[in-house]
């Protein structure tokens, strides 16, 4: 893929610094708590402090947030936090919503289909063109505030981490590196992964059409 050079533009976050952030910010949480899954308010927290090192500015938002999961039996159905339950991601000063931990949500058994098990979930986002398989209804800004011990060491060793990794030094004049995972960036590029999951993804969708709002 060829791209500008450019670390940034006026109007979105330039592809090498979407490949930085998402590949670092994933790879050191999930190394350290073993699955991000768990931890979207960290990761959310992780990316605005990646993204500052850009000189890029980014809020953790929470409220309700959906996505498509694809089932085992090739259905679809949403997922995510709604009603009394909140989520989180990253919202940039570009307007893009960064979502890093819905695709790999379908690790949590389905709540509604307990006899089903969740196969695919939607990509990393990364735009601000929000495609349909994705709702989110922000209700306000959050703040990281960690009490555990544990949760407040690893967080130290991810900021050490992302301080040392995500810089414009690191990635001036290489190839943009992204993480082994789908991903819609700005533009609506969207780079599928290894396993073509986006494709499989998409052609369960285009086969049972998009379920009722969830909200």
């Amino acid at each position: 893929m060829t791209e500008s050079s450019n670390i940034e533009t006026p109007n979105q976050t330039s592809l090498e610094i979407i490949a930085n952030v998402s590949r670092v910010v994933t790879r050191v949480i999930d190394r350290l708590t073993g699955d991000r899954v768990d931890y979207p308010l960290m990761v959310a927290a992780a990316t605005t402090e990646a993204l500052k090192q850009f000189g890029i500015e980014a809020r953790v938002m929470y409220g309700a947030a959906a996505w498509i999961e694809v089932m085992e039996d090739q259905s679809v159905q949403w997922a995510g936090c709604w009603g009394d339950f909140f989520y989180f991601w990253a919202a940039t000063q570009y307007g893009e919503v960064v979502d890093l931990n819905a695709s790999v949500a379908y690790k949590k058994q389905s709540h509604s289909k307990q006899d089903l098990k969740p196969m695919y979930s939607p990509p990393i986002l990364w735009s601000a063109e929000v495609p349909s398989f994705f709702r989110f209804k922000p209700e306000g800004v959050a703040e990281l505030e960690l009490h555990d011990e544990k949760d407040i060491k690893r967080y130290e060793l991810v900021l050490e981490e992302i301080r040392e990794k995500c810089t414009p030094k690191a990635i001036e004049g290489k190839k943009p590196e992204f993480p082994n995972e789908a991903i819609i960036c700005p533009g609506r590029k969207v780079l599928d992964d290894s396993s073509q999951t986006f494709r499989m993804f998409d052609r369960a969708l285009s086969v049972y059409g998009m379920p009722p709002n969830p909200f």
